[in-house]
C-alpha cells in the first residue's frame, strides 16, 4: 500500500493540474480575505475571519471530483493501473491508495485556503473559533465523502467523459440542492394579484398598489385574497426532498455554510430555521464513504481491464 501510495503521490506532485488548481484556491483565498477587508474597512462587516476561512467548501466541491476524474481516467488510459496489478498489487490496494490520495489533495488545497486567509486576514479575529473548526471539520467530512462517490465513478467508468459526470454531479448535487432548500422554503398559499405598482412620494417614501386581473385596485395589502401555491411541495415529495438534502454532500455543504435550513411551517404559517444535528451529518457522509468505497471496491475486483 506504502508503494501504491508514494507512486500516486510523485505522479499527483508532477501533474499540472494539481498545481494549476492550487493557483485557483491561492487566488480565491486571496479575493476572499481582500473583500473581507474592503467590507470591513466601510463598515459592512465584521471584522472576523468566521465565514472567510470556510469558504474553501463550495470552491473545493466542484474542483476536487475534476482532479479525481483527470488522474484516475489518466491511470486507465495511460496503463498505470493494469501496471500497478501487474506487478503483484491488489485491486482493492489500487482503489484505497487512489481514494486516499484524492483526500490528500482535499487537505492540500483547504490547507492552502487557510494559510492564504489567515496570513492576510491579520488584524482580523475570529468571532467563534470552536464553531469554525467544527463547521470546518463537518465540511472537510463532507467534500471527502463527495470524493468517494467521484472515486468510485472514475474507477468504474474508463472512458473520458468520466470527468465530465464527476464535474457535472457535483455541480448538480450542489446547486441541485440549493434550489430543494429554496422550494421547500415556499409557502402553502400566495397572494392572488395580477399587477404591482410602485409610488414614490415627495419625501420620497415608497408604497405598493395591487390590482386584480380586471385591472381594480386593492384598497389595503391585507384585501388581497389568498390561494394555494402551485410551487409549494406536498408530502410525502417534501419529506423525501428534506431527507434527499440532509443526506445528500450538496444539502450537507449549505446545511453546514449557512448554519442550518429554512422550511414553510405549514402549522404556523411561517417561515421557520432549522438545523439538522451534527452528529446525523457525520453519520450520513460516513454511512456514503463506507457504503460507496465498498460498492467501488467489489466492482472493480470483477471489472474487465482491456
Amino acid at each position: 500500500m506504502m508503494k501504491l501510495l508514494s507512486a500516486n503521490f510523485f505522479s499527483m506532485l508532477h501533474a499540472k493540474r494539481l498545481w494549476l488548481g492550487a493557483v485557483f484556491m491561492a487566488g480565491f483565498a486571496g479575493i476572499e480575505i481582500w473583500s473581507r477587508h474592503r467590507l470591513v474597512s466601510q463598515g459592512f462587516a465584521d471584522a472576523n475571519l468566521d465565514e472567510s476561512i470556510l469558504s474553501f467548501a463550495p470552491l473545493i466541491f466542484v474542483l476536487l471530483p475534476i482532479i479525481c476524474g483527470l488522474f484516475i481516467n489518466t491511470d486507465y488510459h495511460d496503463g498505470t493501473i493494469r501496471n500497478k496489478l501487474t506487478v503483484g498489487r491488489s485491486r482493492s490496494s489500487v482503489y484505497i491508495a487512489n481514494l486516499l490520495i484524492v483526500w490528500l489533495v482535499e487537505i492540500f488545497y483547504a490547507a492552502i485556503h487557510f494559510v492564504v486567509v489567515l496570513v492576510g486576514g491579520i488584524g482580523l479575529t475570529f468571532n467563534n473559533l470552536a464553531d469554525t473548526l467544527l463547521r470546518g471539520g463537518l465540511l472537510l467530512l463532507t467534500i471527502a465523502a463527495l470524493a468517494a462517490i467521484a472515486t468510485f465513478i472514475a474507477t468504474l467508468i474508463t472512458g473520458r467523459y468520466a470527468l465530465v459526470l464527476c464535474a457535472l454531479i457535483a455541480i448538480g448535487m450542489m446547486f441541485g440542492s440549493q434550489m430543494m432548500n429554496s422550494m421547500l422554503e415556499s409557502p402553502d398559499t400566495t397572494p392572488d394579484y395580477r399587477d404591482v405598482t410602485i409610488i414614490t412620494d415627495e419625501d420620497g417614501n415608497t408604497r405598493y398598489e395591487y390590482f386584480d386581473s380586471e385591472g381594480n385596485k386593492y384598497a389595503d395589502s391585507d384585501d388581497i385574497p389568498m390561494v394555494p401555491n402551485p410551487g409549494y411541495v406536498h408530502e410525502p415529495l417534501r419529506t423525501i426532498m428534506r431527507k434527499y438534502n440532509d443526506v445528500s454532500p450538496g444539502g450537507q455543504l449549505w446545511e453546514i455554510v449557512q448554519r442550518g435550513h429554512v422550511e414553510w411551517d405549514i402549522e404556523k404559517q411561517e417561515r421557520v430555521e432549522l438545523v439538522t444535528p451534527v452528529w446525523q451529518l457525520v453519520l450520513y457522509s460516513v454511512l456514503l464513504i463506507v457504503g460507496f468505497t465498498l460498492l467501488g471496491l467489489g466492482i472493480f475486483k470483477r471489472k474487465d481491464l482491456k
